[in-house]
């Protein structure tokens, strides 16, 4: 008997517990940092990303695939590309998507009775004539419920279209212009061939007068080496950006209008440079740095921690950068190094104050309209003679979304430097039968150990390591325990999917880390 309780407390003391194995748990359930390349991998936030695409943060900081877009159009416009479009609604309801082509045309789509636009483009161009290229880039106005347009020739005074018949010249004699602004009750029009700083305006409640009455013009420091860039209604006021500069006009016609110069040294060079959201414009300028600008004196700098992305556009096309807002969010549409086209989107989010990107869309054309029942949705203008209409679906008009986010290199500092990452347990939302792939990195390597997530959520049990499917707050959740038994000093995710409609959305992740006994 003694003999056998000896044995016993020597393999009670010799097989340690399953409790005493030496693991920690981290715990990552708020992901919603967003993009940060600016400086060491090592450095930044837990909940930042070193490298990431086509992915967007819920208001609940998950991580999830971009939407989709579709083409608006039947018919696409061959060899064309589209250098404007506006979404146009008249005091009587009556909407409308007009678009400036670079095939000298100007075109608008008529909305569907109670739906959404009917997809064909009528050409409305009738006697104007102008040549335009991909880079002019056209400017839209609505006053006095007429649709104002400018090319974005310099060489050419804007037209108009009242939503019947053709379009036409713009009456009173207007100037040659790259842009127009409705405010204060006065079309506004800048970017004169001969005076590139005069900034013109019509008579007040009279946009087709610009010889008398209230009409004229303001000068904006001519011949300082800069022109008039961009111009924007906001805070009662009208904005002028020029090359390194921001001026305000306030008042209500020349009897009173007053000029001041607000910024010094910071400016734009994009027509579409600018987009107000609430009480802020926030704007891109000429060397790739995005601003917070309260209309005052006040800027921020918000694209600090995406430098490295911004330092790999082709700077020689910021002045062919389009922005616009939408859901409260900023998107900046620019040119990747060594292209000629408008192929990188960047988002601000506004609520979590993060920086993602897009790959897969090319905008040369913003707009915002209605959808057909009332909701806001982004229309835009590609390189192919294409409308398209984002967000829709789950691919890219037919071709799949590469989604991918890569972490941190995370060292667990807690911990020795030698450890090993054993299991991770992930949690994410279920949506079909396909996989979420999740490679894991060592020590700054470039590749790594791949497993996968199903996203089926199919009754599982314990020993494939799945603990089944969950609802919480109405949403089914998948839970999976992924084994790795890696070891290193430096670990790094990658989470990815890129075949069709198989979007992804991440809720968090917990990493079961090894200690080693030795430092």
């Amino acid at each position: 008997m003694k003999k056998l309780l000896t044995i016993a407390l020597a393999l009670l003391i010799t097989v340690p517990a399953f409790s005493e194995i030496n693991w920690q748990r981290f715990d990552f359930f708020s992901n919603a940092g967003g993009l940060n390349d600016s400086v060491s991998a090592i450095n930044i936030k837990d909940n930042e990303a070193t490298s990431l695409q086509n992915v967007v943060f819920t208001k609940g900081a998950s991580i999830k695939t971009r939407d989709g877009f579709v083409s608006v159009n039947t018919v696409v416009l061959t060899g064309t590309v589209i250098t404007g479009v506006e979404f146009y609604k008249q005091a009587d309801g009556t909407k409308f998507l007009v678009s400036v082509v670079d095939d000298d045309s100007i075109r608008k789509m008529d909305y569907a009775v109670g739906g959404a636009p009917d997809g064909t483009w009528d050409d409305i161009t009738g006697a104007l004539s102008f040549t335009n290229d991909q880079d002019d880039l056209a400017s839209f106005a609505v006053g006095e419920d007429i649709l104002v347009i400018e090319d974005g020739l310099n060489s050419t005074a804007p037209y108009k279209w009242t939503g019947t018949g053709n379009a036409a010249a713009l009456g009173g004699s207007p100037a040659n212009a790259k842009m127009v602004e409705y405010h204060k009750r006065h079309m506004f029009l800048a970017g004169n061939d001969s005076n590139p700083s005069l900034l013109y305006f019509s008579d007040l409640g009279d946009i087709e007068n610009f010889t008398t009455g209230l009409s004229g013009n303001v000068a904006v420091e001519t011949n300082d080496g800069s022109v008039i860039r961009s111009i924007k209604s906001g805070f009662d006021a009208l904005y002028i950006w020029k090359d390194r500069s921001i001026w305000r006009l306030s008042g209500d016609d020349k009897d009173n209008f007053e000029l001041q110069r607000m910024v010094e040294g910071i400016g734009c060079l994009s027509v579409h440079c600018a987009t107000l959201i609430g009480n802020d414009f926030f704007f891109t300028d000429g060397q790739g740095d995005t601003y917070i600008y309260d209309g005052a004196v006040k800027l921020r700098l918000i694209s600090s921690k995406v430098e490295g992305s911004f330092d790999a556009l082709n700077f020689s096309r910021f002045d062919n950068i389009v922005v616009t807002d939408f859901n409260k969010d900023y998107f900046v549409s620019g040119t990747t190094v060594g292209g000629s086209d408008n192929n990188r989107i960047f988002m601000f989010d506004t609520f979590h104050l993060a920086w993602t990107k897009f790959v897969g869309m090319e905008v040369n054309a913003f707009t915002v309209g209605d959808d057909g029942n009332g909701v806001d949705t982004i229309y835009f203008g590609d390189y192919d003679g294409d409308l398209q209409q984002y967000p829709s679906g789950t691919n890219d008009d037919g071709t799949a979304i590469d989604a991918q986010y890569i972490t941190k290199q995370m060292s667990f500092p807690s911990m020795n430097p030698d450890k090993t990452f054993n299991k991770m347990l992930i949690y994410a939302t279920q949506k079909g039968d396909y996989d979420l792939n999740v490679e894991l990195r060592t020590d700054f390597s470039s590749t790594g150990t791949n497993k996968t997530l199903s996203l089926q959520g199919a009754n599982s049990l314990w020993g494939s390591s799945v603990y089944g499917v969950d609802s919480y707050g109405g949403q089914n959740l998948v839970s999976d325990f992924l084994d790795y038994s890696t070891e290193g000093r430096f670990f790094q995710l990658k989470y990815f999917n890129s075949t069709l409609d198989q979007p992804f959305e991440i809720k968090g992740w917990q990493p079961f880390i090894e200690a080693s006994d030795s430092i």
